[in-house]
């Protein structure tokens, strides 16, 4: 049975970050189960990213007649305050949890990746050497 754990967004973006730039074999068991984490999670990400555009529509500047005000490229402008709100916002996104069911698969191939801690059963976070603690 697959053990539920609470992440927070800024969890899950590490997770996406740390995979997109881990080298793999191509062809090797720790790139399928890689590709697996990934095509799970994406829904997740997905969600995420939505929830991140509406909070920057949300704090875009508009016109008087509520018409959105963009710039030469099309990109939302924001004022000081909107600015300001839309990075409280941001970061509340990024604390805010959710509830994920930790992928119960065999380890080998991808034990080494620590960065797979509390995402995958069975791989330990790294513990910090007596010499990171002076």
């Amino acid at each position: 049975m697959a053990t539920k754990v609470t992440k927070t967004n800024a969890e899950l973006l590490e997770l996406v970050r740390a995979l997109n730039m881990t080298p793999l074999e191509k062809g090797s068991k720790a790139e399928a189960k890689i590709k697996k984490i990934a095509d799970k999670i994406k829904p997740l990400f997905d969600e995420y990213n939505e929830k991140r555009e509406d909070i920057r529509l949300d704090h875009a500047h508009a016109e008087s007649n509520g018409v959105l005000d963009l710039n030469e490229k099309g990109e939302y402008q924001f004022t000081k305050e909107g600015i300001k709100g839309m990075a409280k916002d941001m970061k509340k996104l990024l604390d805010d949890t959710f509830e994920f069911y930790q992928f119960t698969f065999s380890t080998e191939g991808i034990d080494s990746f620590k960065f797979l801690a509390g995402w995958v059963e069975g791989i330990e976070p790294e513990q910090p050497s007596e010499s990171d603690e002076e």
